[in-house]
């Protein structure tokens, strides 16, 4: 996305205008719904040309259709929103968590860090935002009976959705193009074993019932063929403590 809309020099605000990002405060996301309500207007007042003027203005950022974030005064003369990501993410699509390759980095189970942020949700998303503000997003519609493991964490005071540490493999070794490939899953999956609830692990990769997490490279190798094989995982093991 161009960087354009971070170096607009903000123009002063009318009463209204000021009166208006007061009442939003702190409050960051906010949509049209609730700009009418602080306005007085109804459905069909020009609530939109009024967002429209304080986004001309670098006081606002569009995050989607009908949802806005106020850019805050330290911003100085950038429009920059000064919110991370992972919170964009959660207004993205609901419900949300950060997921896959993002997830798997967030967690320090790897040093990649994705250019995108991964996000997934439990139901089909047929127009799903690839740009929002400069950041990047791809989202992963799962079947709802596989949206699980979520936990809530938290970054720059405020929470966001997140797969847990196990889900976050699991999904990896279902899905490994959206961690980099097998070879980063089962790297990772190694360099965080100790960590790992193993009887988590193992009731998720059933709960997945995914013929793929059956056929999986060996863990800890994408070519090795040596190792003894795990009845209770399915894997052809090549690395110690996994039983």
């Amino acid at each position: 996305m161009s960087n354009d809309i971070q170096n607009i020099t903000r123009a002063s605000l009318g009463k209204t205008e000021a009166k208006f990002l007061s009442q939003i405060g702190a409050k960051r996301f906010f949509t049209i719904e609730e700009t009418r309500k602080i306005l007085g207007h109804k459905k069909g007042d020009p609530a939109s040309q009024f967002l429209e003027r304080l986004k001309r203005k670098g006081w606002i950022l569009r995050i989607k259709r009908g949802l806005y974030v106020t850019v805050p005064l330290s911003a100085g003369e950038e429009t920059n929103p000064q919110v991370h990501e992972f919170h964009v993410a959660m207004h993205l699509v609901s419900p949300a968590a950060i997921a896959y390759w993002t997830a798997l980095n967030h967690h320090g189970m790897t040093e990649q860090l994705p250019r995108t942020v991964f996000i997934a949700t439990n139901h089909l998303v047929r127009h799903p935002p690839k740009e929002v503000i400069w950041f990047s997003y791809r989202i992963v519609s799962l079947r709802p009976q596989r949206f699980f493991g979520i936990v809530q964490d938290w970054i720059d005071e405020g929470p966001f959705n997140i797969t847990g540490k196990e889900k976050t493999i699991i999904d990896g070794l279902d899905l490994p193009e959206y961690v980099g490939g097998v070879g980063e899953i089962a790297k990772a999956r190694c360099t965080s074993w100790k960590q790992l609830n193993k009887k988590k692990l193992f009731q998720y990769a059933v709960r997945m019932g995914s013929a793929t997490l059956e056929r999986v490279p060996p863990v800890g190798s994408t070519v090795a063929s040596k190792g003894k094989h795990s009845r209770r995982w399915g894997l052809l093991v090549n690395v110690e403590e996994i039983e």
